[in-house]
């Protein structure tokens, strides 16, 4: 018999942070959603192995998708962190300041985004996408859009300083999560490679940034 899918104890999982009964709450849907799919999980079985009430859950998620929103944004939320950083203020004080962010950036989206848990919330949507879409709408409203939006925002923010040049931000953002993750989220899902290790994603993060920000640097005119 196959071993049934949990949520990784062994490495650091997006939910480690939370107060307990949420995390508990959030560690017990993923197990119901990995064993039983979206609409075959029940809120009564999430919160029986949650050990707590139906009516707790209700109270801090709402519903079923609100604990599944809540579990990606999760995720969503500490992949923008380095966006932000407070000694950044509201510009760059140069090139190489918006490289190091965009670096760090690469990092925590390939760390999140290869996590075990993570690749098989996105294989169950696949699996589920022809008898329905729910699963897949969550991921790319709580998950996909906001960090999307917030990486298009940085480029919007280094355009405006003059380190890249002219274009669509969000088109830069497409790119380069195209450079950083190739076709590496295909082959996590099919299972023809491991999770990469962090010397690994290092080194795709700083590839991605440098060959993006040569696509789309500031050219003299002509």
């Amino acid at each position: 018999m196959a071993k049934k899918a949990t949520l990784d104890k062994t490495s650091p999982s997006p939910i480690d942070s939370l107060p307990p009964r949420r995390k508990a709450i959030l560690a017990a849907a993923y197990d119901v959603l990995m064993e039983q799919g979206y609409t075959g999980a029940s809120t009564l079985e999430i919160a029986t192995r949650a050990k707590v009430s139906k009516r707790e859950l209700y109270a801090e998620f709402g519903n079923k998708a609100g604990i599944l929103e809540a579990l990606i944004a999760t995720t969503a939320a500490r992949m923008q962190l380095p966006l932000a950083p407070a000694e950044l203020g509201n510009g760059f004080d140069d090139g190489a300041a918006f490289a190091n962010a965009l670096t760090r950036y690469g990092v925590t989206a390939l760390t999140e985004l290869t996590h075990p848990a993570v690749v098989a919330l996105n294989r169950l949507a696949v699996a589920e996408a022809g008898a329905s879409s729910e699963l897949g709408r969550i991921l790319d409203q709580q998950g996909r859009e906001p960090n999307r939006l917030a990486l298009g925002r940085l480029f919007g923010r280094a355009q405006a300083a003059g380190f890249v040049g002219d274009g669509d931000p969000d088109q830069m953002s497409g790119v380069f999560f195209s450079l950083l993750f190739g076709d590496l989220m295909l082959r996590l899902m099919l299972g023809v490679v491991a999770p990469p290790r962090p010397r690994e994603i290092g080194r795709r993060a700083e590839l991605a940034t440098r060959a993006v920000l040569e696509l789309f640097r500031q050219r003299p005119p002509a």
